[in-house]
């Protein structure tokens, strides 16, 4: 035992004090005698005493003096704790499609599941692991437990998807936890090489690397590729398909085309090593699904089959709301020359907002619906039309023009400088530099919709027309005419071909945007959620979303696309699908590589024993005892007026 505070003890001399209290403030005591004759020879000493005589009182207010002295010392008792501490280990399992390729041995990720068990049952008792699964993004399976058995559950939990992997994205995601833990260690068990992560990160941490993998064999499908034209017969649409071969040997493969499950096309091809070919699909003669499968001697299945979709091809019933004759003559000729669309028109004045019904797109010639009429539609020079609105009902919002126009300027001389030869809109328009294009409004673009075409504008890139999606339905805006045009002239070719676009855009049946997409990728369903649907997945999965639990402001997004294959879409008001393929190039060479970086240092850390002194302090509780005992001396002290004797 000892004490933090020794000047307290200076204390103790207050016990002199109430002493010296006792000694002064004793009472007389009277002694009777029989006679005058004994108290003659009395001495004063004998009739007054100085010595008190010590009682309870005293001996309580004296240990009073020495607990309230023993507090202020701070008496404490030393004692010494044992801390062990262990190692925090964050363990990395790539789980990315090369990872199924098929060893000796069995599977690639069968083989680093085996090698995570293990080091989890190596683990000390004062041990902590934190398992990463990493492919095209990375997650944490398990926060840092030493709880063995939930370790080897989450190990077993996991399982290869068919994307590729962002092994960087995972080391960087332990890395931040290593950095708030002590002993910390990383491995990472892929079939990738460490020159493929950031170099800083191996350097500055403490990561191995468990490499998996020996077989380089694989031939893959790289693409599959559909060139659909709603003018065209399905028969005139064009497929092909890219079989690649990434050994060094040479390969024969049996390659198969399937339409809705039936075989158009079989045929044999020789391969030299790192040789690819491409082939022309024939036998497109309806809508559906197109998968192509290849048969040979590789180590990795999941690249072997791709899909495509034929889109539906069905007239397209187009709306003209005009009052311009010329533009409906202009349409007409296009009628006539594709028989795949069917105009009707009608006038300003006679549109009403039931009037869409039925139809699959409209076109408003200067003129712009109160409210949003709910279908893809093409909007011409609707800048005309707004200078007539009441300027009290553009500011509250009221109006749908609202949408359209925010901010717009007549340009007389048209300098077209810039397009987007990107968008489907654009396409096959080479040039456009001196399209002749008389006037146009120029036009701030809406957040939701991209720029297609840029003029001069006092030194400025202005747009005259854009295009983009709103409340889920596709919206083009224009600010020059195209009823200037007359399409049966060679010198209106090339706005002919851009009208030709617009309406193969805004056909609701020829969705192409999302008809391949890449595994990792997203789904836009282009609006809001509003309806529960349903999605199935090439598993069979079935994944709900609630427009109540689910629903945001802004486009709905799927973003589970982890296995190839056909995704089904459903619910009240919408029917559609989508195909996702791998088409990585990364993922499909599976040959190990032998490239490491050099200087890469591992230490494998051990459990810590920290033996620490500690003193514990106790004179808290003497304090405790004080109110105790001035109870005690109360009552005594109470007790001795009643008898007199205090």
């Amino acid at each position: 035992m000892g004490f933090l505070n020794l000047l307290a003890f200076g204390y103790l001399s207050s016990i002199g004090l109430v002493i010296f209290f006792y000694i002064f403030n004793k009472k007389k005591n009277v002694v009777h005698v029989s006679s005058l004759i004994p108290w003659g020879i009395l001495k004063e000493d004998t009739v007054r005493s100085r010595v008190f005589k010590v009682d309870l009182l005293f001996i309580l207010q004296i240990l009073l003096i020495l607990l309230l002295v023993f507090f202020l010392a701070k008496p404490y008792l030393k004692s010494s704790i044992i801390n062990i501490s262990g190692k925090n280990v964050v363990l990395i399992v790539d789980s990315s499609a090369s990872m199924q390729t098929i060893e000796d041995n069995g599977p690639r990720f069968d083989q680093a599941r085996s090698q995570a068990l293990k080091m989890v049952g190596k683990l000390g008792q004062w041990d902590k692991m934190m398992i990463i699964s990493s492919n095209y993004s990375s997650r944490v399976v398990s926060n840092f437990t030493d709880d063995k058995a939930r370790l080897k559950n989450a190990i077993n939990s996991l399982a290869p998807i068919d994307t590729g992997t962002d092994l960087d994205e995972g080391v960087s995601l332990g890395v931040s936890f290593l950095k708030n833990v002590e002993r910390g260690e990383m491995y990472v068990l892929t079939d990738r090489s460490p020159s493929s992560i950031n170099f800083t990160n191996l350097k500055t941490w403490n990561i191995k690397f468990i490499t998996f993998g020996e077989k380089s064999a694989n031939v893959a499908i790289t693409s599959l590729n559909v060139y659909q034209d709603m003018f065209k017969d399905y028969r005139e649409r064009e497929a092909y398909v890219t079989v690649e071969n990434y050994s060094s040997d040479s390969k024969t493969v049996g390659l198969s085309v399937f339409l809705n499950d039936g075989v158009i096309m079989e045929e044999e091809l020789a391969l030299a090593g790192n040789e690819q070919k491409t082939l022309s699909v024939p036998g497109l003669n309806a809508p559906g699904i197109l998968k192509a499968s290849i048969k040979t001697d590789d180590f990795l299945s999941v690249d072997n089959t791709a899909y495509a979709i034929i889109n539906e091809i069905k007239p397209i019933n187009i709306l003209l709301v005009s009052d311009n004759y010329r533009l409906k003559e202009e349409l007409e000729k296009i009628e006539q020359g594709t028989r795949r669309i069917v105009v009707t028109h009608i006038l300003t004045s006679e549109y009403g907002p039931e009037d869409v019904e039925g139809y699959d797109a409209a076109i408003f010639h200067k003129f712009v619906p109160d409210s949003n009429p709910g279908i893809n539609s093409l909007y011409i020079t609707p800048y005309l039309y707004s200078s007539n609105l009441r300027a009290e009902d553009v500011k509250k919002g009221k109006m749908f023009s609202d949408v359209l126009i925010t901010e717009h300027n007549l340009i007389l001389h048209v300098k077209i400088l810039d397009w987007d030869n990107k968008h489907p809109i654009m396409m096959h328009l080479n040039n456009l530099d001196d399209l002749n294009i008389k006037s146009s409004f120029v036009m701030k673009p809406p957040a939701w919709s991209v720029p297609l075409i840029k003029i001069s504008d006092n030194s400025n890139d202005s747009p005259i027309a854009f295009a983009g999606w709103y409340e889920g339905k596709k919206i083009i805006t224009l600010g020059f005419d195209i009823s200037t045009f007359d399409f049966s002239k060679s010198d209106s070719l090339r706005m002919l071909i851009m009208t030709l676009n617009i309406i193969q855009w805004l056909n609701p049946y020829e969705a192409v945007d999302n008809n391949t997409l890449l595994t990792g990728g997203q789904y836009k369903l282009n609006y809001a959620l509003t309806e529960n649907i349903e999605i199935v997945t090439p598993k069979d999965e079935i994944l709900k979303y609630d427009a109540k639990d689910d629903a945001t402001e802004v486009d709905f997004v799927f973003n589970k696309i982890e296995y190839t294959g056909e995704y089904k879409i459903s619910g009240a008001n919408l029917n559609s699908r989508f195909v996702a393929n791998i088409f990585d190039e990364d993922e499909s060479r599976i040959a190990p590589d032998a490239t490491d970086i050099e200087g890469l240092r591992f230490e494998e850390k051990e459990a810590e024993t920290l033996i620490k002194d500690e003193k514990t302090e106790f004179g808290k509780y003497l304090l405790l005892l004080v109110p105790f005992i001035l109870f005690i001396e109360w009552l005594l002290y109470y007790k001795k007026l009643r008898a007199g004797t205090a």
